[in-house]
C-alpha cells in the first residue's frame, strides 16, 4: 500500500505538478490582488484629500461630464480619504477624484493581475478550462493527503542543515510540506466548494427550508413620483442594516428597475462585501436585501467557504497563511523533482557497470 501511494504520489507530481503549482501561486497572488493594484497604480486609485468628498450623485455626474453621452451606471464608493471613485464605462475603468470631480484617467480593465486571476480561475482557456482546475484541486488534495501518510513513520519536521544536499532536500521537502498541509488542504476543499458553490447552496437551502434571495428585485412604477437620488438610496440602505459602510450604488437601468446598493460590516473583509440591498426607485422602500449577518445559514456557509479559500476570513493574517502555503507548492516541487532526477541518475549509474559486462562479453 505504501509503495503504490508513494509512486501515485510522485507521477502525478511529476506530470501534473506543473499546474498544481500555476494554480497555488496564482492563488497566492490573489490574496493581494487588490493591495498590489492600488500599490502599482497610484495615480489611479490614491488623491489628496481636500474638504467634503462629492456624494455619490455628484459623482456620476462628474463621471458623465468626462465621458458624455455614455451610460453610467455604477460607482465604486472611495473607502478611505485617500481612495479614489471608479467607475465602468464601455468596457474601461475609469478614475476620478471624489473631491474635484476630475477625472484621474481610465484603463482597460484586463490588466496582468485580471489575467493572473483566470488563469487561476480556468488556465485562460474560458469556462472549459473550470473542471481542469477542479480536477487539478483534487490532485494537490490527494498529494497533500498522501504527503502525510508518507512522512508519518518518520515524521520529520526540521532540516538537518549540516547533513549533505540530498538530505538537506529530503527534509526540506517534508517540513514545507507538513507546515503547509493544513492550509492546503483548507484552499483544495474551499476551491473545490467554490465551483459547486450554487449547487450547493441550493441544496443547503433545501435542506433547511430556506430559500436563495433573489437580486435585482423591480421597484413597483407609482404615476408622477420622482425618483429618489442615489444618496437618498444609500440612506435608506444603511438605515435597513445599521453599522455597514456603503461600497457601490448601481442606478436603475429603467424604470422598472431598483437601485442596488452594496455594503460591508466591519467584521467582512472581503473587497466587495456580502450585504446588499435593491431600494425601490420610486418610494425607498427596501424590496430585497441580505444581511451577512442574519442571511440563512445555506449562503452563510458560502460566504464563510469564500472567505476561508481567499484568506479574508481574518485580515491579512489569514491572507498571508494561505498565500506562503500556496507559494509553499514552488518548493515542494522543486525539492521533489531534484530528488526523483538525482534517484533516476543514481539508477542509471548503477546500471552501466552491468551494461558495460554485458557489451564485453
Amino acid at each position: 500500500m505504501r509503495k503504490v501511494l508513494f509512486n501515485l504520489h510522485l507521477y502525478l507530481a511529476l506530470f501534473i505538478g506543473l499546474f498544481v503549482v500555476i494554480v497555488g501561486v496564482t492563488g497566492g497572488i490573489m490574496a493581494f490582488e487588490e493591495d498590489i493594484d492600488r500599490f502599482s497604480n497610484p495615480k489611479l486609485f490614491k488623491v489628496e484629500p481636500h474638504g467634503e468628498p462629492l456624494s455619490a450623485a455628484g459623482m456620476l455626474a462628474a463621471a458623465a461630464r468626462a465621458y458624455p453621452g455614455q451610460k453610467i451606471g455604477t460607482v465604486r464608493l472611495p473607502q478611505g480619504p485617500e481612495d479614489s471613485a471608479v467607475f465602468n464605462v464601455r468596457g474601461r475603468q475609469m478614475f476620478l477624484n471624489p473631491y474635484t470631480g476630475e477625472s484621474l484617467g481610465s484603463r482597460d480593465p484586463r490588466t496582468w493581475l485580471s489575467r493572473i486571476h483566470q488563469l487561476h480561475l480556468n488556465l485562460l482557456i474560458g469556462p472549459s478550462g473550470k473542471p481542469v482546475v477542479v480536477a487539478i484541486t483534487g490532485v494537490l488534495l490527494f498529494l497533500v493527503i498522501s504527503g502525510i501518510y508518507l512522512w508519518w513513520p518518520g515524521k520529520r519536521a526540521t532540516i538537518a542543515w549540516a547533513a549533505n544536499w540530498r538530505r538537506i532536500q529530503f527534509d526540506v521537502h517534508n517540513t514545507v510540506g507538513i507546515y503547509s498541509a493544513a492550509f492546503l488542504l483548507m484552499l483544495g476543499l474551499t476551491g473545490v466548494v467554490i465551483h459547486f458553490d450554487d449547487d450547493i447552496e441550493q441544496g443547503l437551502h433545501r435542506m433547511a427550508g430556506t430559500a436563495k434571495i433573489g437580486k435585482n428585485t423591480p421597484s413597483v412604477p407609482q404615476a408622477g413620483a420622482a425618483q429618489i437620488t442615489p444618496d437618498q438610496a444609500i440612506e435608506f440602505a444603511l438605515a435597513a442594516m445599521p453599522g455597514t459602510k456603503p461600497l457601490s450604488v448601481s442606478v436603475p437601468p429603467n424604470s422598472k428597475g431598483s437601485y442596488l446598493v452594496a455594503l460591508r460590516y466591519p467584521e467582512d473583509l472581503t473587497p466587495g462585501g456580502r450585504s446588499w440591498a435593491n431600494v425601490d426607485q420610486f418610494s425607498g422602500k427596501i424590496v430585497s436585501f441580505q444581511n451577512s449577518r442574519t442571511v440563512a445559514g445555506g449562503t452563510r456557509t458560502i460566504i464563510l467557504n469564500r472567505a476561508i479559500h481567499t484568506g479574508d476570513i481574518f485580515g491579512y493574517l489569514t491572507k498571508i497563511l494561505m498565500s506562503l502555503s500556496a507559494l509553499m507548492l514552488v518548493v515542494q516541487a522543486i525539492t521533489g523533482y531534484l530528488m526523483w532526477w538525482k534517484k533516476l541518475r543514481a539508477k542509471e549509474f548503477q546500471d552501466q557497470p552491468a551494461r558495460v559486462s554485458e557489451s564485453v562479453a
